[in-house]
């Protein structure tokens, strides 16, 4: 009697062990940063020039790749480690800095009204416990192979001084996240993007 109830529950763990495996197999964990869909996009290839798109299939397109870029199952990210992950804000300066050149794509989003700086599902405060504003991310998209450490600069709607901040090559803080964007650099680069 006692080895037929060892071999139920036995038997009862390995299955509940399969069910959820299966689950955790199919159920997405995406570690992207928050945003609201932007007024516009502009891309921009190295330091060459700067294309603008609106509402269009390649507006879609983008905001999508960038959305997935950051996505896997939670089967894999228990066994990465990386199932609590989520894009980290880091303050690079006080003053603003420009945006470094890159070889690969920038990826703008504009936006006409200021947005809420995000960390998770809260709102980021400064270093004077107020909300902080920005009005463009600029993501960097290089040619890589798999997931990368990745910058996502945050460009400031005001300068330090209250005023209004007119120039989008500059940022005082930067998301680093943990993301896949070569099927979006594959993209840009076969709707010639790169030219």
């Amino acid at each position: 009697m006692a080895k037929k109830i060892t071999a139920i529950v036995s038997l009862s763990i390995i299955g509940l062990l399969i069910i959820a495996t299966l689950v955790m197999a199919n159920v997405d964990v995406n570690h992207a940063i928050k945003f609201n869909k932007p007024d516009k996009i502009f891309v921009q290839y190295s330091s060459g020039t700067t294309l603008g798109l609106h509402d269009d299939e390649h507006y879609d397109k983008i905001i999508d790749s960038i959305n997935n870029a950051s996505k896997e199952t939670s089967l894999t990210a228990l066994f990465n480690g990386t199932i609590n992950d989520k894009p980290i804000i880091v303050t690079n300066s006080t003053t603003a800095t420009t945006i470094p050149t890159t070889s690969g794509f920038y990826v703008n989003f504009s936006y006409s009204e200021p947005q809420k700086l995000m960390d998770g599902n809260k709102a980021f405060k400064d270093e004077n416990g107020k909300n902080y504003y920005y009005r463009n991310l600029i993501f960097t998209i290089l040619n890589t192979d798999g997931n990368d450490e990745v910058k996502v600069y945050v460009v400031p709607y005001y300068n330090t001084d209250g005023s209004f901040n007119t120039s989008d090559t500059v940022y005082t803080k930067y998301y680093k996240v943990s993301a896949d964007y070569s099927a979006l650099y594959n993209y840009l680069v076969e709707k010639g993007y790169n030219r």
